[in-house]
C-alpha cells in the first residue's frame, strides 16, 4: 500500500531554545482519496452555484456575438450560446486538455450538465466548429471576461496577502 505523509508542526525544547521540528502523521492513498473526492462532491455543486450567481453571461456577451451566432442558419441552433460558453470556460477553470475528455466529464456529471444547460451533451466537431466560426467573436468575449474577473481575483489576492502577513 502506498503511503503519504503529511508535515505536521511541533515544538520541542532544546536546553531552552524552542526549535520547529516536523512530524509525520502517516495517511494512507485511501485517506487521500476519500478527503478529496468528500470535497470535491462536497464543494462542486457550491462552487457552480457561486460561478452561476457571480457570472451573468448573458451580460458578458457582446451584442454582435449575440447576433452573430444567432444569426439565420435555416434551422433553430441546437445548443444555446450560453451553453456552449460556459462548457468552454469549465474547460479552462478545470485545466480539461480535450474536448473528448471536457464531453465525457460532461456526459457523466448531471450538475455540470445542468450547469451549462444541456438537454443533451454535444460532439467535439460542434465544439471545434463553434471555436473556428467565432473566433474573434469569442475572442472580444473572453477579453471581456478577463475585464470583469481580474479586478475581484485581485481583491482576493490582496485579501491573500493580508491574512497572510497578521
Amino acid at each position: 500500500m502506498v503511503k503519504l505523509s503529511c508535515p505536521k508542526k511541533s515544538t520541542m525544547p532544546q536546553k531552552g531554545v524552542a526549535t520547529p521540528i516536523i512530524t509525520y502523521h502517516q495517511m494512507t492513498l485511501a485517506d487521500v482519496f476519500t478527503e478529496t473526492q468528500e470535497i470535491f462532491e462536497s464543494d462542486k455543486p457550491e462552487f457552480l452555484n457561486l460561478l452561476e450567481s457571480s457570472i451573468d453571461l448573458s451580460e458578458l456577451i457582446p451584442v454582435s456575438f449575440g447576433n452573430h451566432f444567432y444569426a439565420s442558419t435555416g434551422r433553430p441552433r441546437e445548443y444555446l450560446l450560453t451553453s456552449l460558453l460556459w462548457a468552454l470556460i469549465i474547460q479552462r477553470i478545470f485545466s480539461i486538455p480535450t474536448y473528448s475528455l471536457l464531453l465525457t466529464l460532461l456526459e457523466y456529471s448531471k450538475d455540470l450538465r445542468e450547469f451549462c444547460d444541456f438537454t443533451k451533451v454535444p460532439d467535439a466537431s460542434k465544439l471545434t466548429r463553434f471555436k473556428q466560426e467565432f473566433i474573434n467573436d469569442l475572442q472580444v468575449f473572453f477579453d471581456s471576461l478577463v475585464d470583469f474577473t481580474e479586478p475581484i481575483l485581485q481583491e482576493i489576492d490582496a485579501a491573500k496577502s493580508i491574512d497572510v502577513c497578521v
